[in-house]
């Protein structure tokens, strides 16, 4: 899930004068992530909110591949 964000532009100009290179920003896109996880770990039923999590992920990996045509082979 990507989003565009464009209010760190604001403040680029002083990210760029105290921390250098703009390399900080390749972590954009999973910060918008925690929004994802904060989500299924609401959704939990609390009593395993770590196998809750990682069962609601499996779920979606599984959902990724079949809706990109993904396919599983058989020996």
């Amino acid at each position: 899930i990507m989003k565009p964000k464009f209010h760190f532009l604001v403040h680029l100009p002083a990210y760029i004068h105290h921390f250098g290179p703009t390399i900080i920003f390749s972590m954009e896109q999973y910060e918008s992530f925690n929004h994802v996880f904060w989500l299924t770990c609401i959704h939990s039923h609390r009593q395993g909110p770590s196998q809750d999590t990682c069962q609601t992920f499996a779920w979606f990996n599984i959902t990724k591949h079949i809706v990109t045509s993904g396919c599983w082979y058989e020996e």
